[in-house]
């Protein structure tokens, strides 16, 4: 993570996003690229109905955003090169920014939006989450301080695809633990065996028996997840200060793990394809649905 793309929108946030990026900049020897995105409602006035002085007004905003963030930046030492970008649709920009620069980290701020609105519209932060090339870094700017960083890693794919991609996650979850300076936890969520709509379903073929026999199986895939787990980190190399295989739903598990104050390293093999653009519209991927309900800071890595 030594080449990092800052995406700054004006917003309260930028000086909070800016320092986490700076953290790990430093700690890697890193340079930061910022991209700072501008728009205003004159943009839709002057497509509808024209506005005499647009081109007056545009450039009075984007003077003020230049001001703005110069405040910023020398709050940090002014050390940063920057691009300032003018629309409210502003992913692909990123994507295309990033990949100019060679960026192996974007950081932003996080918008979380309604269930309802991510049906609709899909947001941007979403758009940049599945088209960018890099790790997105989506900072949560309500928590004081980060505490642990916690990766999450799947058990229950073992393709060499979702194995490689699991590799991955947990080595930027270290990188990223130690540019912080705070614990690495790595946790798995398999399905709750006990608790499943099995349990309660009537098998008159097992009568007394099925009840038993999936308790094994869990335990079974307890082992099994456990086993895969340690393997991959002593594989890589990784001394974790937790590893945990918890049971359950994995938007929630994840959720209660990484708390309000810990930053969730999390993989996503979501498809580019036509058929996994519109899966990932009507239902999202299984990071999307995680991000939703995480609290603290999360780290999205392709």
């Amino acid at each position: 993570m030594k080449n990092i793309l800052v995406v700054l929108d004006g917003s309260n946030s930028d000086e909070h996003v800016l320092g986490q990026a700076v953290q790990v900049a430093t700690a890697n020897g890193g340079d930061i690229h910022l991209f700072m995105v501008v728009y205003d409602s004159i943009e839709e006035l002057n497509r509808y109905v024209g506005f005499d002085n647009y081109a007056e007004v545009k450039q009075a905003i984007l003077d003020e955003a230049e001001v703005r963030l110069r405040v910023l930046t020398d709050k940090f030492g002014d050390r940063f090169s920057s691009t300032m970008h003018w629309g409210r649709r502003w992913h692909f920009s990123v994507v295309v920014e990033a990949k100019k620069i060679a960026a192996d980290l974007i950081v932003k701020a996080v918008h979380r939006h309604s269930r309802i609105a991510e049906f609709l519209h899909t947001p941007e932060d979403w758009h940049l989450l599945r088209e960018a090339n890099c790790p997105v870094w989506l900072v949560n700017d309500t928590a004081e301080h980060i505490d642990k960083v916690v990766a999450a890693f799947s058990t229950l794919e073992e393709s060499p695809e979702h194995r490689q991609l699991g590799e991955r996650v947990l080595l930027k979850a270290r990188d990223l633990s130690k540019a912080l300076g705070v614990e690495l936890h790595v946790v798995s969520v398999i399905p709750d065996w006990l608790n499943s709509q099995a349990m309660v379903a009537p098998v008159p073929a097992m009568p007394g028996q099925f009840p038993y026999a999936l308790a094994d199986l869990g335990e079974e895939a307890l082992e099994r997840a456990e086993q895969i787990l340690n393997e991959s980190l002593d594989k890589i190399g990784i001394e974790a200060d937790l590893t945990e295989v918890r049971t359950g739903f994995v938007d929630s598990e994840m959720a209660d793990a990484v708390g309000a104050s810990g930053v969730l390293v999390i993989g996503s093999a979501a498809a580019r394809s036509l058929p996994g653009k519109v899966a990932a519209k009507l239902f999202g991927n299984t990071s999307e649905k995680v991000i939703h309900h995480v609290l603290g800071d999360v780290l999205v890595v392709h």
